[in-house]
């Protein structure tokens, strides 16, 4: 196997997000550019430059229609979710490209490929359901073996709450989280988020942020972003076109990725 470069790894990138672009441009599926990428979009045109992830995000009927459509048996861009794999243990789906393998440093074990994320959009009731799927996730990350580095406290507790998720396997509570934000429907709340895989209670914006569609530059084609994307951004980020300090300009993402054997490149 062939290791990918970086340069490569956002090229990969890039033709997924286009694959995915088109494919719910041609379907009348809703997306929205959102996290980082859409603050990229905003603030510098394409990728923070020490970014290296993007991230889409979809109405929940437009989301679950999506992960139902979306591959084909022709195509080596796939996409994995809670219905769509069994053994899959993310509240949110991933589109990737099958010609690559991708390992997380910080998890064991190989992950598909590289890929996208795909976020539902859902009806928010109020922050304690989003810190409910916070903590949550942090359950979910105690499941999974994991590499971080840790004290010897956090290793006692770790390994304390590891016994206790015995009888439970990571895709339940990925589950748990998905059934937390799927228990308002999209539109029927005053509020909205992007709650399955929450950056914190500033997920939580008015509904009408995502009425429709503008669109906007994200290296050298145009994708949609919400129309309250002024609102999203600040609740997310605060100033969000203010750059955070040079020692905070860095990825949060590790892992490695390779072309599969039988890839001529």
């Amino acid at each position: 196997m062939r290791k990918i470069t970086s340069d490569e790894l956002r090229s990969i990138q890039l033709d997924l997000l286009q694959k995915t672009a088109d494919f719910c441009e041609d379907n009348g599926i809703r997306y929205f550019l959102c996290g980082g990428t859409l603050l990229g979009a905003i603030r510098h045109k394409g990728y923070i430059p020490w970014d290296d992830d993007i991230d889409i995000a979809m109405p929940r009927p437009d989301y679950d229609r999506f992960c139902m459509t979306f591959n084909q048996p022709d195509s080596e861009y796939r996409v994995k979710s809670l219905s769509t794999h069994p053994d899959y243990n993310y509240a949110f789906a991933k589109v990737y490209d099958d010609r690559t393998m991708l390992k997380e440093l910080h998890y064991k074990g190989v992950h598909f490929g590289v890929y996208i994320d795909i976020l539902p959009i859902d009806g928010v009731k109020d922050s304690a359901q989003i810190k409910k799927i916070m903590f949550l996730h942090k359950v979910l990350n105690t499941k999974r073996p994991n590499y971080y580095k840790r004290t010897l406290s956090k290793i006692i507790v770790n390994t304390f709450g590891k016994l206790l998720l015995l009888p439970f396997t990571a895709h339940q509570i990925a589950r748990w989280m998905d059934n937390e934000a799927r228990k308002y429907a999209f539109g029927s709340m005053p509020s909205a988020g992007l709650i399955a895989n929450p950056l914190g209670v500033g997920e939580q914006v008015d509904k009408h942020v995502f009425d429709s569609e503008v669109y906007m530059v994200f290296e050298g084609r145009q994708y949609r972003v919400p129309v309250g994307y002024d609102a999203y951004l600040s609740s997310i980020y605060g100033d969000y076109m203010q750059l955070p300090p040079v020692e905070h300009r860095v990825t949060h993402h590790t892992f490695d990725a390779w072309w599969k054997d039988d890839i001529q490149k």
